[in-house]
């Protein structure tokens, strides 16, 4: 097996395509091709899987991309030790999470990141749980951001950030306009009248319903589905329904009069966790961006 080959490997499986690949390693495509065909004939395997839009790894060509990525960061860590310097913070930095986390967490950390390390470029893929961890298998991210696990044996999770509460919140002009003589009663009159703000696939039997069941007793009246908590806040601040999100989404509107908090006995609280592939060494730049979201009160 040609280390050399290899390389070239790992560089078309991070890039995905052979003629952005070649450009980078500064060789034609033809001999990229030849190289990458070379390492699959003399290992008797497939390690992309190729189409007009591109190359995908192969389930064995994913398992040799991790070990490639290992393999060139100790080589890169070494080369540094021999000569006397020390891991740069430059470079991708490719992650995924949801949408409220980008907008509610990550903007002000992410600028303050990026003054601080100017040769790293972020790269965020905004999904579902679903999408994240799909991401994370694919190897297009290094690391995913969610409060929702999918649990699947391939992944790793650890808390990043504990026990983020969740609140109930309708706009003010529709408390008001069902209110009756108790807030159970209310809340009953404001989901008949507008309806509950639900993720998709709310009405299935998964774990948002379960939420749901706990929180209402019983399944609510579903007036909209999205994949999107930042679509669901908007909704709700324009009196669309009741919405159920976490607390650091919706503090400032409650603040200033904009959503309406209604109270409920035992409020839900969730883990923001990190999810990485498992056996995945994550690289010195995305270590150094967790840090940073430490060090900015974002993380535990």
């Amino acid at each position: 097996m040609e280390l050399n080959h290899l390389r070239v490997f790992y560089e078309v499986a991070k890039i995905g395509r052979f003629t952005e690949a070649a450009k980078r390693l500064n060789i034609s495509q033809s001999a990229l091709s030849r190289s990458v065909a070379l390492l699959e004939e003399s290992e008797g395997v497939q390690l992309f899987e190729r189409s007009k839009r591109g190359v995908a790894l192969t389930p064995i060509g994913t398992e040799v991309f991790l070990r490639c990525e290992e393999l060139f960061r100790t080589f890169h860590e070494i080369e540094g030790l021999c000569r006397g310097t020390r891991e740069t913070c430059e470079g991708p930095l490719r992650f995924a999470t949801t949408d409220h986390v980008t907008n509610d967490l990550l903007v002000g950390p992410l600028q303050s990141f990026r003054k601080r390390y100017p040769m790293v470029i972020p790269s965020l893929f905004t999904g579902t749980p679903d999408e994240i961890v799909h991401a994370l298998l694919n190897t297009e991210c290094e690391f995913g951001l969610l409060f929702s696990k999918v649990t699947i044996p391939q992944i790793d999770y650890q808390i990043l950030r504990a026990q983020e509460p969740m609140v109930l919140v309708c706009h003010p002009d529709v408390w008001k306009k069902n209110k009756s003589s108790s807030d159970t009663k209310t809340l009953k009159k404001v989901i008949e009248s507008v309806g509950y703000i639900a993720s998709i696939g709310a009405l299935l039997q998964t774990r948002p319903s379960r939420v749901l069941q706990e929180l209402f007793g019983e399944m609510p009246r579903i007036g909209f589905e999205t994949n999107s908590q930042e679509v669901q806040k908007r909704i709700c601040v324009k009196g669309g329904g009741v919405a159920y999100l976490s607390r650091f989404m919706v503090a400032g509107e409650i603040e200033s009069g904009k959503l309406h908090e209604i109270q409920v006995d035992h409020p839900h609280v969730f883990n923001l966790w990190l999810a990485t592939r498992k056996g995945r060494q994550l690289s010195f730049t995305a270590r150094t961006f967790l840090q940073h979201l430490k060090d900015e009160g974002v993380a535990t």
